[in-house]
């Protein structure tokens, strides 16, 4: 299965002490312990932003109250881009994901 991650959700997997963490796990179903392993996993990829997903931010300028809320659209951006579901935990990126997934 493919999908892109916000950072919320790495970072809920990594912390023990995140309020997300044990939905994090149950999603990723992993052993904490391997995830560097998992991170140089060859089916593993690493995508880089393009000047698409910069074009898509600022098209939607409108949204974009603080600096996180750019890359929130970034992120979204590229999750369209690939056509692959997005993992968050961050709700109004989560809503902006439905707003524009079909657009």
């Amino acid at each position: 299965m493919s999908f892109v991650i916000d950072t919320n959700a790495i970072i809920a997997v990594i912390s023990e002490d995140d309020v997300n963490h044990d939905k994090a796990v149950n999603i990723w179903n992993f052993d904490l312990r391997i995830i560097n392993e998992i991170l140089q996993d060859p089916k593993i990829k690493v995508i880089e932003n393009n000047i698409q997903d910069i074009y898509f931010a600022i098209d939607h300028k409108d949204y974009i109250r603080h600096y996180d809320d750019f890359n929130d659209l970034i992120i979204l951006s590229t999750a369209r881009r690939l056509g692959l579901p997005l993992v968050t935990f961050d709700n109004e990126l989560l809503e902006l994901y439905h707003k524009f997934k079909w657009i």
